[in-house]
């Protein structure tokens, strides 16, 4: 044998190390066959259950998207997300403002954390005054933090100057049967007291919005006061009301 010939033998078993150095790959993570994953090392039979799988970060998030690769390499939409829409309050001491939370993905059951805590701990608040809310949704694997800002438009609202009657006529004919107050509506969070001239507490509301808390001649108890000049002290968390009712049945 000649020594080109020789040469070319010694490259050929070099080529093929090379070759055979090259393809063989090291263990990879597949897609098990209950979609979870394990580490198949070569030659195992798991290695032919799935694609191999990839992890990748979405940037600002503690959540990871697990992408699959099955030719276009698509990822799975499982990550929980929130949507949220708000309204500011719509006037000077109208505490009217609302947030409302919408999830996305979400797995199981939903819980909603707001602080300052709102009523009922739920997707919707409502009845807010301006502030900085901030909420918490959680699903049966994650949770999504957030925070929305209500204002207050500067303007004074359509019937905020209280006005109040200074009769009521409780007889059951459907006629200023109890005490109403025009634009008390937009204070919800007021206090009403009555004294009669004796400077004695008689009856007091609180929230008092005309139909279900309402003044209609009658004393803590629930019952009847005697016709009489009673007066009145109305608190609102923009300003105190004085005045006086003459109740006649």
């Amino acid at each position: 044998m000649d020594l080109k010939n020789y040469i070319s033998i010694i490259c050929l078993v070099c080529l093929a190390a090379t070759i055979s150095a090259q393809v063989q790959p090291n263990p990879r993570q597949v897609l098990g066959t209950t979609g979870g994953t394990s580490t198949a090392p070569w030659g195992s039979l798991d290695y032919t259950v799935g694609e191999v799988m990839t992890t990748t970060y979405i940037t600002g998030s503690p959540f990871t998207i697990k992408t699959i690769t099955q030719g276009f390499q698509q990822p799975e939409n499982n990550v929980l997300m929130v949507t949220e829409a708000s309204v500011n309050s719509t006037c000077i001491g109208a505490n009217n403002g609302s947030i409302a939370l919408t999830p996305i993905n979400a797995v199981g059951d939903v819980s909603y954390v707001w602080s300052p805590s709102v009523a009922g701990d739920t997707s919707l608040a409502v009845k807010l005054p301006p502030g900085t809310y901030q909420y918490t949704v959680s699903d049966s694997i994650s949770s999504v933090t957030g925070t929305v800002v209500i204002t207050e438009d500067m303007i004074d609202c359509h019937g905020t100057t209280l006005s109040f009657y200074n009769g009521i006529t409780p007889n059951g004919d459907g006629n200023n049967d109890n005490w109403q107050i025009d634009s008390i509506i937009n204070f919800p969070e007021n206090v009403v007291s009555i004294y009669n001239r004796w400077g004695d507490l008689v009856w007091v509301g609180r929230n008092y919005d005309n139909v279900n808390v309402v003044w209609e001649g009658k004393n803590r108890r629930g019952q009847d006061l005697p016709d009489a000049t009673y007066f009145y002290l109305v608190e609102t968390n923009r300003e105190k009301y004085k005045g006086w009712i003459e109740l006649t049945h």
